[in-house]
């Protein structure tokens, strides 16, 4: 009954997918290749099979600068699919191949496969190619000479594994005339930032693409692929600005790898930037800015509930919230929904170019105590969350934490290995609050002499908030503070902010 109920779930997620996906092809003419799918530029025809996560990511790659990562597996079955374009015919051999990679920590079998309606109308799986995969090596899968079947229709080629659910990434899918090979050495891959492809990230780097902004000139010395700090395929401010800052704090490079939680300490000489400590939750704010501009008072503006798309109402709120921060010259903390991630990561690279912090909201945003949720199941929404935003930003952090709809309990704050900012002051935006209303909030509690070192919740997504901050920032830096993130303000107030605890003041 098991396999019958999975060749329905196929047979069913093969009928949307013939109608909708089809394999990015060029012509037979260009050597005799019909398919090739590199994801640089987008996903050239290839989606889910169903219900699993295929996210075009830059921090992989076996050629070029992208790949898909297919996650959230349930069945074996899962994986990147796309239906093969007029090229490929029943009953003639062709060859075709893939490069895969996962990191599981140990060997897993993976398949490049087949799946077509035969004559009598059934659904038919087979193997293309096959090979053992080891834990952090990209594998070409590769077959120089299939034989379509003669009677085959509706033919989908797709990736997957044999029994294992792990997340894996795929590049550099081909196919094209029997005979051929695919499987030659990988081009050169250079680390963002690596402006003009030396194997240095250095000034010469930073002025090259600073030349490129100001003439839209950079010769052979700008590479888009790794000049483009935010990967949206353009080159703006916000790439110098992210060059800049790994330029000046090199620490922050790093490849994503799998960890364990460590109890190890760092020990840094004065006015160096702390490392991160895959595991582990180390404040890296950086503070002089606001010693420079001479502020005696610092308050934690936050938002909740992002990210959003641009062409979105909500998304309008948050670009506006942003740009007026900027403006001003200070920073926030925005704690994003790890559902809302994957089909919204602009604005979190946008967050990270602009010095904002990127903190966590949790995958779901359950309400936890209410349903009454275990140290695991409240750790295992933090993971997915943090997850998600590693791959966003291409490295491995911990994130501070908000809690949804603040509910803690003992299990609970056990589950989180971070920081969990909590709420100082509710301005009641998320319940209708006008922007005069969060306006005067904010001073009240200024006036009241309660302001500095608060942590005030906010959301990204109203235009009351938007308006609200646009009052705000100008007040406030007139009044000596400096609007900045969390973690800034326990760094600024040399307060430590320790996991598994919540905060509702630098103070508590």
């Amino acid at each position: 009954m098991l396999n019958f109920k999975r060749t329905i779930a196929r047979a069913v997620s093969a009928s949307v997918l013939l109608m909708t996906l089809t394999a990015t092809t060029i012509p037979a003419s260009a050597g005799q290749t019909y398919l090739d799918a590199g994801f640089e530029s987008g996903y050239d025809g290839f989606a889910a099979r169903a219900q699993e996560s295929v996210e075009r990511v830059s921090t992989k790659a076996y050629e070029g600068s992208y790949s898909l990562l297919v996650s959230s597996r349930t069945e074996a079955w899962n994986g990147a699919v796309a239906s093969l374009g007029m090229d490929f015919s029943a009953g003639k051999s062709y060859s075709f191949s893939c490069a895969v990679y996962q990191e599981s920590g140990s060997a897993v079998d993976m398949k490049l496969s087949l799946e077509y309606t035969d004559s009598s109308s059934k659904q038919n799986y087979v193997q293309v190619a096959a090979d053992s995969v080891s834990s952090g090596e990209w594998t070409v899968l590769s077959n120089t000479d299939y034989t379509i079947p003669t009677d085959a229709t509706g033919m989908l080629l797709y990736v997957e594994t044999d029994t294992d659910l792990c997340e894996f990434y795929v590049d550099s899918i081909k196919g094209g005339e029997a005979g051929s090979s695919y499987t030659e050495p990988p081009k050169p891959v250079f680390r963002k930032g690596d402006v003009n492809h030396d194997d240095k990230i250095n000034k010469d780097d930073m002025n090259a693409l600073l030349n490129f902004l100001l003439t839209k000139d950079g010769g052979s010395t700008v590479n888009l692929d790794t000049a483009d700090m935010t990967g949206d395929g353009k080159l703006t401010a916000a790439d110098l600005s992210m060059l800049r800052q790994l330029f000046i704090y090199p620490e922050l490079t790093r490849t994503t790898t799998t960890t364990t939680t460590t109890t190890t300490t760092t020990t840094t000489t004065a006015g160096a930037k702390p490392q991160r400590i895959p595991g582990q939750w180390t404040n890296v704010a950086d503070v002089q800015w606001i010693r420079d501009g001479g502020y005696t008072k610092v308050v934690a503006l936050s938002f909740d509930d992002g990210p959003f798309a641009a062409n979105t109402q909500q998304g309008q709120a948050a670009a506006k919230i942003q740009q007026t921060l900027t403006k001003n010259g200070f920073h926030a903390t925005f704690f994003y929904w790890g559902q809302h991630i994957a089909s919204n990561t602009q604005e979190i690279l946008n967050a990270e170019a602009a010095g904002f912090e990127v903190a966590n909201h949790t995958w779901s945003h359950p309400e936890m105590q209410k349903l009454n949720y275990s140290t695991q199941q409240a750790n295992q929404e933090y993971m997915q969350c943090k997850q998600a935003l590693d791959r966003v930003l291409g490295e491995e952090r911990e994130y501070c934490v908000r809690l949804p709809f603040l509910q803690q309990s003992a299990q609970i704050l056990a589950g989180i290995p971070a920081p969990m900012p909590n709420c100082g002051l509710d301005t009641q935006d998320w319940n209708r609050a006008s922007t005069d209303a969060i306006v005067s909030a904010v001073k009240n509690k200024a006036n009241m002499g309660q302001l500095d070192g608060c942590v005030v919740l906010m959301h990204e997504n109203y235009d009351t908030t938007a308006a609200a901050v646009e009052q705000l920032c100008p007040w406030l830096k007139s009044q000596g503070y400096a609007v900045c993130t969390v973690s800034e303000m326990f760094k600024f107030h040399n307060k430590e902010a320790k996991a598994h605890k919540v905060y509702n003041t630098v103070w508590d």
